[in-house]
């Protein structure tokens, strides 16, 4: 009985590497992130539910059906990004910088978890990305422990990445995880 539950867990652990490659390879064009995720969420509720086919083909189909509306939100996102940096770089040289610093800090994760969050809403069957993101930013506020866990893996992520940098090709697949186990609804 031991035997079979590790192998189980040794075939998702392997899924979840396969769908960090897919997401890690479609989100080589940085605007093309956000409908990866999406694609990579769906394949990991797919894995654990044990529905659908084989993980790279419906990974592809569900990577082109949410590419249209996707571009516009990784568009987005990759705009708020380089605007943060900005921010972060003009706050050094303000007075209060100790103060501003850390707020632009937490405002950045808290945009980072509901675009994650975001992704996830969608591929959990929301077809506007708009009232998906509404949905997210809901659900983060009415939920901080799961964002909190949610904000924790991306930092974790983020710190793998910094110190291992070819981490940057499977990290994606235990994001998508998280963000399935911690998203509301699948």
């Amino acid at each position: 009985m031991r035997a079979v539950t590790w192998r189980a867990g040794l075939g998702e652990f392997s899924d979840c590497l396969v769908v960090g490659l897919v997401v890690a390879f479609a989100s080589i064009p940085v605007v093309t992130a956000a409908p990866a995720v999406v694609a990579g969420c769906r394949a990991i509720g797919r894995t654990h539910s044990g529905v659908g086919g084989p993980l790279w083909t419906t990974f592809w189909a569900d990577f082109r059906a949410v590419l249209r509306g996707g571009l516009a939100f990784g568009l987005g996102c990759l705009a708020a990004g380089v605007l943060l940096a900005v921010d972060f770089e003009v706050a050094g040289e303000l007075p209060g910088a100790g103060l501003l610093r850390p707020v632009l800090g937490v405002l950045g994760a808290a945009a980072v978890v509901i675009a994650v969050r975001t992704c996830q809403v969608v591929s959990s069957g929301e077809l506007f990305w708009r009232r998906a993101l509404i949905t997210a930013a809901r659900a983060t506020a009415a939920a901080p422990a799961q964002a909190a866990l949610l904000a924790a893996a991306i930092g974790l992520s983020a710190v793998l990445v910094w110190m291992l940098p070819i981490l940057a090709l499977v990290v994606a697949g235990p994001l998508c995880l998280a963000a399935v186990a911690t998203g509301g609804s699948r």
